[in-house]
């Protein structure tokens, strides 16, 4: 039975406070108790004391009228310590909302205690028996209902505690969902018709104010007709081809594979029962393979290993355009479910509960069922930030928080998992940022970061299949650092490069295209008449927009242009952009900042050796190596931090510098200025980005902090103490550290600007040089060395490690002697 206290918005809190002693007050005197004195009063909660008219008797009443949570067993607790305490006859507690499963418990042991006889617990069934029996309200009118409704659409009743009066009310259900009240007077059970009133019950804060109060049934049994429709829910869509923008085929997703692997092992301590946690999060940026990685989850709960205990349904977000959405998503789910042999089949499925929908009795009943069965139903929601995203949708949101509470709370196999966008922005006062923070004990979650190097080659074979050809290895250099491991820009990028190929292009011209992701978008749009642009940009302003108005405004040809071309995407009947990036550069002109990830492999001595000798004119790598005197596979490793930074560009094996370089002049100050605009957006550069100026950095906390941003990689202590020790000599080089008198220990203070003397800069370098070659092995080589030209010395790997050594301690002139 659910009984609310319900108030209009503008109520007050002692408003709310008086209709819940309005209640008590009528259920204590229908005993012939007399209220003496009101210890405690808020809109939810009244501590009454009160005296029995013939005996005597002190009771202590504890009335709660919560909403949004349970009576949970340590109110029953303190409620019998207060009894005990202050010695009165009796406690009672008075509960409009539902107890708890612990709370249950405890009332169920209170005879066997001592002193167990003195609370009295009144649950809502038994406050609405009480009133009943001292007809203060009716029994519930369910036959008049019945005569006018099939008894297949009436859902829960409610009795309501209103300002305008109390009431029975039904909720009545379309396609299992509750869209409908109708409602009675509760003292004569009596139909309400008069539309105004019916109104402001609707106006009131009551959980069932979303539904329409309008009149369905008058006392001459005619019947207005209900919304009968099933709403269309909608899968997550799944491309049709490799170079399809929306989420990937399972055939051609590659890496996730522990993200995958915890998940499942998730799903199995739920069906084993051994976790109490029902809900999990795939989070990440835009375009990290959120919507594809449900997917694969969803076609991995097929296999034979796992399509008897499993069932996984992911529905789009996107696609809802009622707050009903949300309710049929979780019928449809479980009702897909049934049809593949999970759960009983024999249930008719309905959300009769508007509050809690897990508990409605139909779904309870099927969710035990699944336990019975050890089977595991799993509904994920996709795009999830869609429901806060918008005003409109905020109700959806609501039904959405209900479904996941009920399954923590309940913790039936029932699994809710959904996928948020970390970047999308959540105002600290939204309920969305609450509800996040509200689930944090509740759920698990995997964030999902950018791809490995390994990961990206993978995705560039599925790219080689599609081709039919391998592609040149400095194509794939290029493609992994332009898309600095993010999936959505490598497909982009890929995808380009096919519609290149199959244009007639060889990859060898295409070596000399800049990979812009901005420019790419501008070729899309050109690619467009005006009309087509047109409605990319009503679509972007809207989504998810319906599509019958977009045809309205725009055309149906229009439309089916952009949805051929792929520029758009139809989820039931709403329209979005295809991807979040894309929608962001139509309203904005501009991109994401996408944070460098990229690692370089040298100090800025090592980049400066060789790019001092390029010039607009290309240089092959023989010729380098007769400049700096350093071997093939040095050059080369040196020269993929020259093309990272967009010091310098490669073609065909040679190097020539970058037209940002050539524009202000091939110098040291030039090049660290460049250096600096790049690590602004490195990821490290960003993290530190938090941390007040002058806060001490030391070498382990810089270590843990990349453990951190590079999860994926297993190097060992050594390799990422070298690794650390080389980042903190480039932020300080490029004014974002600065380095404090203890050892490997900086402060985080952005000075603006780079250390551009040459001086600061041999210095900064020598204070925490790394030798790469063993004391022994150096000096032999110094030994042969010493009175020769480095010139004259033979190229080797070691050689070039130990030449490195002496110019650091200044043991070879710059006549390299």
């Amino acid at each position: 039975m659910n009984i609310e206290i319900c108030t209009p918005n503008s109520a007050t809190t002692k408003d709310k406070g008086d209709l819940l002693e309005k209640l008590c007050k009528k259920m204590l005197e229908a005993q012939n108790y007399l209220v003496t004195e009101e210890v405690r009063k808020t809109g939810s909660e009244l501590d009454l004391l009160c005296e029995h008219k013939v005996s005597g008797k002190k009771i202590y009443v504890e009335c709660k009228a919560y909403r949004d949570k349970k009576i949970d067993a340590p109110i029953i607790r303190q409620l019998f310590g207060t009894v005990v305490f202050e010695n009165y006859s009796e406690g009672w507690l008075i509960g409009t909302s539902e107890f708890s499963k612990d709370a249950k418990g405890f009332c169920e042991e209170l005879p066997s205690r001592p002193l167990g006889d003195r609370i009295v617990v009144y649950s809502s069934t038994d406050i609405v028996e009480s009133l009943q029996a001292s007809k203060i309200i009716s029994s519930i009118p369910r036959e008049h209902l019945e005569q006018h409704l099939d008894i297949n659409s009436i859902g829960e009743w409610f009795l309501l505690i209103t300002t305008f009066g109390n009431f029975w009310v039904s909720t009545i259900l379309s396609a299992g969902i509750p869209t409908n009240a109708v409602c009675y007077y509760a003292k004569t059970g009596v139909l309400v018709e008069d539309q105004e009133l019916l109104d402001n019950i609707a106006s009131t804060d009551s959980s069932l104010s979303k539904l329409d109060f309008s009149k369905i049934i008058n006392t001459k049994k005619e019947m207005k007709p209900l919304f009968d429709s099933q709403i269309e829910v909608v899968e997550v869509q799944r491309g049709e081809d490799w170079n399809d923008y929306r989420p990937a085929r399972p055939q051609d997703f590659v890496g996730r594979t522990k993200d995958i692997q915890e998940i499942f092992d998730f799903f199995k301590k739920i069906r084993t029962n051994e976790i109490n946690t029902r809900i999990f999060a795939i989070t990440g940026n835009s375009g990290l393979g959120k919507s594809s990685l449900i997917i694969t989850l969803s076609e991995k709960a097929k296999n034979r290993h796992q399509k008897q205990k499993l069932f996984l349904y992911a529905i789009d977000v996107r696609a809802a355009k009622s707050p009903e959405y949300i309710y049929s998503a979780l019928l449809k789910t479980l009702q897909e479910a049934q049809i593949k042999g999970f759960g009983d089949p024999t249930i008719k499925l309905q959300i009769t509960n508007v509050n809690h929908p897990l508990e409605s009795e139909s779904i309870a009943k099927y969710l035990n069922s699944l336990e019975r069965s050890k089977q595991l139903v799993v509904l994920v929601f996709d795009q999830f930030e869609e429901l806060f995203s918008k005003p409109e949708l905020f109700e959806l949101f609501n039904n959405a928080t209900n479904i996941l509470l009920d399954a923590a709370s309940l913790k039936t196999n029932l699994c809710i998992g959904f996928a948020w966008k970390t970047d999308s922005t959540t105002h600290s006062e939204h309920p969305a940022y609450f509800f996040w923070h509200r689930l944090s004990d509740y759920r698990i979650v995997r964030k999902l970061n950018p791809f490995s190097v390994r990961e990206s080659n993978a995705v560039i074979n599925k790219f080689e299949e599609a081709i039919g050809e391998k592609v040149h290895s400095d194509l794939r250099h290029n493609l992994i650092v332009s898309s600095q491991g993010y999936p959505w820009l490598l497909k982009k990028l890929c995808i380009h490069l096919h519609e290149k190929i199959l244009s007639g292009q060889k990859q060898e011209e295409l070596l000399e295209n800049k990979l812009d992701i901005s420019s790419l978008f501008a070729s899309d749009l050109e690619e467009l008449n005006p009309n087509e642009v047109r409605a990319l940009k009503f679509i972007a302003q809207r989504a998810p927009v319906d599509l019958v108005d977009t045809i309205d405004t725009c055309g149906e040809d229009v439309v089916t242009n952009l949805l051929h071309k792929r520029l758009i995407i139809k989820s039931g009947i709403r329209l979005n952009i295809y991807w979040d990036i894309f929608r962001e550069y139509i309203l904005t002109e501009s991109i994401p900042i996408i944070s460098l990830r990229y690692l370089p492999s040298n100090d800025f001595l090592a980049i400066w050796n060789v790019a001092q000798h390029l010039t607009g004119t290309p240089i092959s790598i023989p010729e380098l190596e007769i400049k700096t005197n350093l071997s093939d596979g040095t050059i080369q490793n040196i020269g993929t931090d020259l093309l990272t930074f967009g010091i310098a560009v490669r073609e065909n094996s040679q190097y020539s510098l970058s037209e940002e370089i050539l524009a202000t002049g091939n110098s040291m100050e030039s090049i660290l200025s460049l250096m600096r605009e790049k690590f602004k957006k490195h990821i490290i550069t960003l993290s530190l980005k938090d941390l007040p100026n002058g806060t001490n950095i030391t070498l382990a906390f810089f270590i843990d902090l990349m453990k951190s941003i590079y999860s994926n990689n297993d190097y060992a202590d050594k390799t990422w103490r070298y690794y650390a020790i080389r980042m903190c000599k480039w932020l300080e080089i490029t004014g974002f550290l600065s380095r404090s008198i203890e050892t490997y220990t900086w402060f985080y203070k952005d000075i603006g600007s780079v250390k551009t003397s040459v001086s600061n800069v041999r210095r900064q370098q020598s204070s925490f040089f790394i030798p790469r070659n063993s004391p022994q092995l150096t000096i032999n080589i110094y030994n042969e060395l010493k009175g020769k030209k480095i010139s004259e010395y033979k190229n080797g790997s070691s050689n070039a490690k130990a030449v490195e050594i002496f110019k650091r301690y200044n043991l070879v002139d710059d006549d390299n002697k």
